[in-house]
């Protein structure tokens, strides 16, 4: 694997590691919301129904009510999340970060980093959480946790699904929706974001590694932008598992180390003695 030895001194010089984690990551860890191998044997009635074939292309479709809505992303959050077991790549990650200070930037939406035992004060995730659910009507009256609805509501059928046990906000009762930018009243976790942010500035001066993990073009917002902020520290450096060394810029070079890989592949590479 190219520079795979560069990446390692890299990550052994580190005392900070900043994990940027994307839409190549959430496959690896079984969710693919692009993928159309085996949505329509999951969800028959929805395909056929809605014409759609990926979880992505189901996401981004309203139903015809909100009780088919939540039996639906009940459904999906059961099988990717509340049944999800780390991968071993997931694993491995925790060991190769080990002791040192680490922040997570993630667009991947799935609990899986908190789920695998990484710290949720540490943890943003730019695309919302399916675990948390927030109101439709466009106010922000803030998130709550779904995991009890989700158990209970994947187990019915619809014909068992009635209006009532449709999650309501609890400040203007109108009907909760996933935390996801699913439309335009989706709110980002600002406090994390914060957190996040606070975190770079604590570490301007330390030596600081970003590993990219599955950032493509789903999630711009993780790749461009964090380039651009590595390319101002000079004792920041980026090591990139999709990435090849001429798609970055000439003056992150010397301290970066693009390796063409995938995340999974990477990530054992890197722990390898």
């Amino acid at each position: 694997m190219e520079n795979l030895d560069k990446a390692k001194q890299l990550l052994a010089d580190a005392e900070v590691v900043i994990v940027t984690a994307g839409n190549g990551m959430a496959q690896v860890e079984g969710l693919d919301i692009l993928a159309q191998g085996t949505f329509d044997q999951d969800f028959p009635v929805i395909a056929q129904k809605y014409d759609v074939h990926t979880i992505g292309d189901a996401l981004d479709k309203r139903f015809a009510s909100w009780q088919e809505q939540w039996l639906f992303w009940s459904k999906l959050v059961q099988k990717y999340t509340l049944a999800y077991q780390p991968s071993k790549a997931m694993r491995q990650l925790k060991q190769l970060i080990g002791q040192k200070e680490y922040f997570i930037a993630t667009s991947t939406f799935g609990h899986f980093f908190e789920t695998a035992g990484f710290n949720e004060n540490r943890i943003f995730n730019a695309f919302g959480d399916w675990t948390k659910m927030q109101c439709s009507s466009g106010i922000n009256h803030g998130l709550k946790d779904n995991r009890a609805i989700v158990a209970k509501l994947a187990t019915k059928e619809i014909d068992q699904v009635t209006a009532a046990m449709v999650p309501k906000c609890k400040i203007c009762q109108q009907p909760m929706e996933l935390h996801m930018p699913l439309n335009a009243h989706f709110y980002p976790d600002t406090a994390a974001n914060t957190r996040f942010r606070w975190f770079l500035t604590g570490n301007e001066d330390k030596r600081v590694v970003f590993l990219e993990l599955g950032v493509d073009a789903t999630s711009p917002q993780l790749l461009d932008p964090i380039v651009h902020l590595v390319q101002q520290f000079p004792q920041w450096s980026y090591v990139a598992a999709d990435l090849t060394p001429e798609l970055l810029p000439d003056d992150l070079q010397k301290r970066s180390a693009a390796t063409g890989s995938g995340s999974a592949a990477l990530i054992a590479g890197l722990v390898q003695k």
